[in-house]
């Protein structure tokens, strides 16, 4: 039995080309056993031929394999020292030394596979982005990262990217936020599992590139993430806008336009589902439009404002420019008093209200 355990290890000792190393992992516990072997002949070998005690005898064995050598104990019979000498000078010396070894190339093998995107983190409500944007992909992360953990839902939630961007690791600026990275692509079974997808509490397909071939390629990676995981909040950025419906029938929770200015709009898609669209509306001309009247309000409050225009149908305003500083106060408090330069109004596409109007309502209250 001894002598099998040797040849294993001096198998998992070889690596020539042609033979593939066993891991370290697997050779730790080899060794284990192996010295937990030896010592067990030891002890006994030190009872029978020295006449120590159990505890003596494995006081000497322990003490004499890590080198330490106390001396307050030895062997003193030819055999006994024949025997400490084969089992542990030749036997377990080097097997305690070849397991140090190993332990130290599996911790620095398991740092390069976790750099590389190569390990199985095995993580479970965590935030999945699948794919990079060709362009400044480590700007767009840093910051996407950053906003998420500003807000509640996110800021413990681990982060994960599953793409091919980065074959020899992550940025340093992505790893010291805590992003985990898997080198695969999204739309293959063994990608996706690897990244833990089943398990993702929120999965975003993000284009890597404007050309609309994109959306057919986040048309299959929303299939097979929807094959895997029924649950999750799914968001894709979708660059033909034709092409929207077809990823929300195969699965997409929400879909967005790629703005790569803007990360926040993704988080906050993910943070509050829907609010994209919101926003997402205001950068057009269609449907919604944030028009900007110059009128003079001074001393009311910004609540019976808003009030008087929304049920006027004038619109739904917003922010107000402040009369001296010229700041833009977004959504004040209802009890705050307004002096202001300007309105912001939210209006209907085809209804927008003439600025004589709203000046006649700001007058009359």
């Amino acid at each position: 039995m001894l002598f099998a355990f040797w040849r294993r290890l001096r198998r998992s000792a070889t690596s020539r080309v042609g033979f593939q190393r066993p891991s370290a992992g697997r050779a730790i516990p080899l060794i284990a056993a192996y010295l937990a072997a030896i010592g067990a002949l030891h002890i006994a070998a030190m009872m029978a031929f020295e006449g120590f005690s159990l505890g003596d005898a494995a006081w000497l064995t322990v003490t004499t394999v890590t080198t330490v050598g106390y001396g307050d104990v030895s062997a003193s019979s030819a055999a006994g020292r024949i025997s400490t000498v084969v089992l542990l000078y030749f036997g377990g010396i080097f097997a305690l030394a070849k397991g140090a070894g190993d332990y130290f190339d599996y911790r620095a093998s398991r740092r390069l596979r976790m750099i590389r995107g190569e390990w199985r983190w095995n993580l479970q409500d965590h935030i999945l982005l699948i794919n990079a944007p060709q362009i400044a992909a480590q700007t767009y992360f840093n910051t996407l990262v950053r906003q998420f953990r500003l807000t509640g839902w996110g800021r413990e939630r681990p982060v994960m990217i599953l793409s091919e961007a980065w074959p020899e690791g992550l940025p340093a600026a992505l790893q010291n936020l805590d992003i985990v990275h898997v080198h695969g692509r999204g739309d293959t079974a063994d990608g996706l599992e690897s990244a833990d997808a089943a398990r993702a509490a929120a999965i975003v397909v993000l284009a890597e590139t404007d050309d609309p071939k994109s959306d057919g390629a986040a048309f299959d990676v929303i299939h097979r993430v929807r094959e895997l995981n029924g649950d999750c909040l799914v968001l894709a950025e979708c660059v033909d806008d034709g092409n929207r419906e077809r990823l929300r029938k195969v699965g997409a929770s929400s879909v967005m336009r790629p703005m790569r200015g803007y990360p926040e709009m993704m988080v906050r898609a993910v943070v509050a589902p829907g609010s994209e669209y919101i926003i997402e509306n205001l950068f057009t001309s269609l449907g919604d439009e944030c028009l900007r009247y110059d009128v003079a309000v001074e001393g009311v409050v910004w609540g019976k404002l808003a009030s008087e225009l929304i049920v006027k149908g004038m619109g739904t305003p917003v922010a107000y420019a402040d009369a001296e500083t010229e700041s833009i106060e977004c959504n004040p408090l209802a009890s705050e008093p307004v002096n202001a330069k300007a309105l912001y109004i939210l209006v209907k596409e085809g209804r927008e209200i003439p600025e004589t109007e709203v000046v006649s309502l700001v007058r009359a209250l």
